[in-house]
């Protein structure tokens, strides 16, 4: 099944679709449009410095690249705690107590509660059932990428294939 995503940029505002990159990936480019440079990380489209990644030495453009991925992970990690301790004075609990803190990393339903817009929201390429109703970010998506796509024969095929 092709995942596609919609993509927009940071730099320009304008709109796309690609493919979804395998998990994990940390992909660099320009936009087509503005040949601004950006990263694709973990679904999310984070905009770079095009003067540093386009002119500066290679140990500059790497310094760069990880001060921005340091960036937006510190961002995420902070959502999930800050959502996991709203959860747990909600539950009547002052601290995370001695569960296990792996569960309480996973757990995606932190992230969707801290209310991340469409461009940040939570992609599952494997189609795995999720156990939360279906969100508001995932019916846009299948609203303005997957809907879009129901015409093109190959994603058809790709989608629905025997």
């Amino acid at each position: 099944m092709l995942s596609m995503i919609e993509v927009k940029c940071p730099h320009c505002g304008s709109q796309g679709q690609i493919l979804l990159p395998p998990l994990g990936s940390i992909i660099v480019g320009p936009c087509p449009e503005c040949q601004g440079m950006l990263c694709i990380f973990s679904g999310r489209i984070l905009p770079l410095d095009t003067e540093i990644m386009t002119q500066a030495d290679r140990n500059t453009r790497k310094e760069h690249l990880y001060a921005v991925l340091h960036d937006f992970l510190h961002d995420r990690v902070e959502k999930l705690f800050d959502s996991m301790e709203e959860q747990s004075h909600i539950d009547g609990e002052q601290d995370f107590g001695d569960g296990d803190v792996d569960d309480l990393l996973a757990d995606e339903e932190s992230l969707r509660s801290a209310g991340t817009p469409m461009e940040e929201s939570s992609i599952n390429p494997f189609g795995n059932i999720q156990e939360a109703p279906i969100t508001v970010e995932e019916i846009d998506s299948f609203r303005n990428v997957e809907l879009k796509l129901i015409d093109n024969p190959e994603y058809f095929k790709a989608v629905f294939r025997h």
